[in-house]
């Protein structure tokens, strides 16, 4: 089986490899065409992301594994602010936000969706190259895509831990779906409220 999330990850980071390797700035002072590439590779991703956790969410509801649908939903909702976050970076650069028409997702068992959504190694990747594409973004002097990257590293990183820990307690996913806290400043996705992190009272729960 196809592991989409891997294939999605090595599209992203290729063209964000790309991108660095060809930055420039216009030569009117305009906006810096690699960070915009980054961006809409980070759009692309997150927005195959979301399709690709609803279907996982779909499947656990019909294998019986509710909380596990619940947290599916949830981080797909994540997704959809950080993509929309990004997407708003892109225009104010002065970019065009590419169309993005995803294909359906390669489905598997509630276990191996788990299990693919909680690569270690892959998600290791995506936070240090994150990590230098914040900090690249800093140098720039764009400050609000240096934001919106780092909520996207931060985020990206607690949802593989939570995908790790439903994997191993899977058995403990049945039963009504429990329901995810999400911050709607940042997306990141807590197990319970007190968790959330989130540096305002503006956080949704998700089932």
């Amino acid at each position: 089986m196809t592991n989409l999330r891997t294939w999605m990850w090595i599209a992203l980071f290729a063209v964000i490899a790309g991108c660095m390797q060809s930055a420039i700035l216009a030569a009117d002072g305009g906006p810096n065409l690699a960070t915009i590439d980054r961006l809409q590779a980070a759009y692309r991703a997150e927005t195959i992301a979301q399709d690709r956790y609803l279907a996982f969410a779909a499947k656990a509801d019909d294998e019986g594994y509710k909380q596990a649908a619940s947290l599916f939903r949830a981080v797909a909702r994540a997704e959809q602010i950080l993509y929309t976050y990004h997407f708003d970076a892109i225009k104010e650069l002065g970019g065009v936000p590419a169309e993005v028409n995803p294909e359906p997702a390669t489905v598997g068992s509630t276990k191996e969706n788990l299990e693919k959504s909680s690569n270690k190694a892959e998600a290791d990747q995506f936070d240090a190259d994150y990590t230098t594409y914040v900090k690249n973004a800093r140098a720039e002097g764009n400050r609000n895509v240096a934001k919106v990257l780092e909520y996207a590293r931060i985020v990206e990183a607690q949802n593989v831990r939570l995908f790790a820990v439903a994997a191993k307690s899977l058995d403990q996913m049945r039963g009504g779906p429990r329901g995810y806290y999400i911050c709607g400043v940042s997306g990141v996705v807590s197990a319970t409220l007190d968790a959330a992190n989130c540096s305002g009272p503006d956080w949704e729960k998700v089932k």
